[in-house]
């Protein structure tokens, strides 16, 4: 089996989601206290599996996601 490597970059960015995730799952026990952390966790996964369809309900999220990358893309063209 080939290994791949991973760019530093890349583990530094799931890094960041991780702890954006966790960030969330305890906002999450804020909305609803008496959930286990555990519970937080689930909860949080199926609202992520449905992002899709909250962006298809909102084009507005889609555009702002849109303006982000651009901004994201424009920074690494100067770097």
């Amino acid at each position: 089996m080939k290994t791949q490597r991973i760019s530093s970059k890349v583990v530094r960015a799931r890094s960041l989601a991780v702890y954006e995730l966790e960030k969330f799952f305890d906002y999450i026990r804020t909305i609803e206290p008496e959930l286990e952390p555990h519970q937080a966790i689930v909860l949080t996964a199926y609202i992520l599996s449905d992002l899709p369809n909250l962006f298809v309900q909102n084009p507005e999220l889609v555009a702002r996601i849109k303006e982000i990358a651009t901004n994201i893309k424009q920074k690494r063209s100067r770097n």
